[in-house]
């Protein structure tokens, strides 16, 4: 998974506009925000905000990923998958590990675990 720093969908997560149709995939932003809302707030600025929102919406969408009955089934057939974080740096062009990688299904929660 690869987000952006100074995504514009993260910017308006954050917001109480309504944006039509994109609002139904921002829920899934707003959720990371409801789940983080203290650390985000205590952030000094917007940007500050809207990026540390990012890499927590990364984090999330790799455990989202990993637990795909896709991602699971190569693990089940052997294949060495694994989900990595990323996020891309549009003013220096520099893409950031955000060091989270899921490799097998050891690490996702039993209950989403498909046998």
């Amino acid at each position: 998974m690869t987000g952006h720093y100074n995504c514009g969908g993260i910017r308006a997560a954050l917001g109480d506009t309504d944006h039509g149709q994109i609002d139904n995939w921002l829920a899934y932003i707003k959720d990371v925000l409801k789940d983080n809302h203290a650390e985000i707030s205590a952030l000094p600025t917007e940007q500050e905000q809207v990026d540390r929102l990012c890499e927590l919406n990364v984090i999330c969408q790799v455990s989202n990923v990993a637990k795909t009955s896709i991602i699971q089934n190569a693990w089940r057939k052997g294949r060495e998958v694994t989900v990595h974080g990323w996020v891309y740096d549009l003013k220096d062009g520099l893409l950031r590990d955000l060091k989270v990688d899921i490799s097998g299904p050891d690490q996702i929660h039993e209950a989403f675990r498909i046998k």
